[in-house]
């Protein structure tokens, strides 16, 4: 790359020292041949396309390309030797049945590929192009957000364990669970209130890179006002959301900051290392905001035993989303065999009472049937027996 733009300022055309032509007016909507080919408008053209180029490689800092003239000059020393027998109609193709020729060479490639993938990564990743005060400050500024993320894993672990305990350690590492719902309560204005700062300084950053421009560009100038203005646009309403939705959002307003960051740079508004400094920053914010919303709702979906306290104290008023529903469907569907097979039971019961009622009534009925028949006959008998007399009445 280039170390500045002079290179740049040669290609450009000069414009030749010849007085302007006078004007003519022209009824015509043509352009004439000569407009067209006037020095002017070409060097205008030209321009446009280096201003890109121009504004890049005035925040670069690589070092030019190296040349090695002694390996060059050992290479055009050396004579090319003729060797006309070697060479033949077949001589530079291969059968596919015969075994392709060995390389010793390919470990060496393999590991030398490696090491070059990983300087590859060291070198994207490297801050040594970064100035010493940003980066410093860069850092120091990701700590509240570090700070507030494992206090909001400490505090949603501490609303799981039963306090006091019998055991003395965990009394005196843990808080009983009034404070430490207080404090969680207290960190939610301060980490969102804290990313909404960090959001809108991100958008008055290009706010200052412009200010020190000399003269505004048409796409620069609009682009980097904007951003200044969209940023607290989306940081600040955040504040309004719930603490999941807003910290997702606060998250999505990182992402697009950086990859806007990221395009300035592309097209040199921005100096070099401000792309790999944004991504740097941007991963520990995000992994920061990623570990606040594990610590607030996937605890108990991780560690069912620690997690049950902390979704009836934290989701009050809401559905309980860390429940095994699953267990839960597994557990109704066993209370609905026991009951069934309880209703079975009481059937069968029923049942058998039923019928050993009517056997009893059965027999109670057979009994008064003989009665019954015993009554008549003795009935019957007497009858005969008052005839009998009354025949014999008669009869004297």
């Amino acid at each position: 790359m280039l170390r500045s733009s002079r290179q740049l300022k040669r290609l450009a055309p000069r414009l030749p020292a010849v007085p302007a032509a006078p004007k003519t007016t022209s009824f015509s909507t043509k352009t004439p041949f000569a407009a067209l080919r006037s020095p002017k408008r070409t060097s205008l053209a030209i321009q446009g396309r280096l201003t890109p180029m121009a504004l890049q490689a005035r925040y670069t800092n690589s070092p030019y390309d190296k040349i090695d003239k002694r390996a060059e000059k050992e290479i055009a020393k050396k004579k090319l030797e003729p060797r006309p027998e070697e060479v033949s109609a077949e001589s530079s193709t291969r059968k596919f049945w015969e075994p392709a020729p060995a390389n010793p060479q390919n470990d060496e490639n393999l590991s030398g590929g490696l090491k070059k993938e990983v300087n590859i990564v060291r070198d994207t990743f490297n801050l040594s192009e970064v100035p010493r005060e940003p980066y410093a400050l860069g850092l120091a500024g990701t700590l509240p957000y570090l700070a507030t993320s494992l206090s909001t894993v400490y505090l949603t672990w501490d609303l799981n364990v039963e306090w006091p305990s019998s055991s003395t350690f965990a009394n005196n590492v843990f808080m009983n669970h009034e404070s430490a719902q207080y404090w969680l309560n207290m960190l939610e204005p301060i980490q969102l209130g804290y990313g909404a700062i960090i959001i809108s300084f991100l958008g008055a950053v290009h706010w200052g890179m412009e200010y020190a421009e000399k003269t505004p560009h048409p796409r620069r100038t609009p682009f980097r006002y904007g951003m200044g203005v969209l940023a607290p646009m989306i940081a600040w309403p955040s504040l309004l959301m719930p603490i999941e939705y807003a910290l997702t959002s606060q998250f999505a307003a990182f992402t697009f900051l950086y990859l806007a960051d990221v395009r300035a740079k592309n097209k040199g508004w921005t100096p070099q290392w401000y792309g790999v400094y944004r991504f740097v920053l941007t991963a520990i914010v995000g992994v920061s905001i990623f570990v606040s919303l594990v610590g607030r709702t996937k605890v108990g979906n991780a560690q069912p035993h620690i997690g049950q306290g902390l979704a009836e104290s934290m989701h009050k008023g809401k559905s309980d989303e860390s429940r095994d529903w699953g267990k839960l469907e597994e557990e109704e569907k066993k209370r609905l065999r026991k009951e069934k097979e309880e209703e079975e039971k009481q059937k069968k019961a029923k049942e058998t009472k039923r019928k050993a009622e009517e056997k009893k009534t059965a027999k109670k009925g057979e009994s008064k049937g003989k009665d019954n028949k015993e009554g008549d006959e003795d009935k019957k008998d007497e009858s005969e027996s008052t005839d009998e007399s009354k025949d014999d009445k008669e009869k004297k």
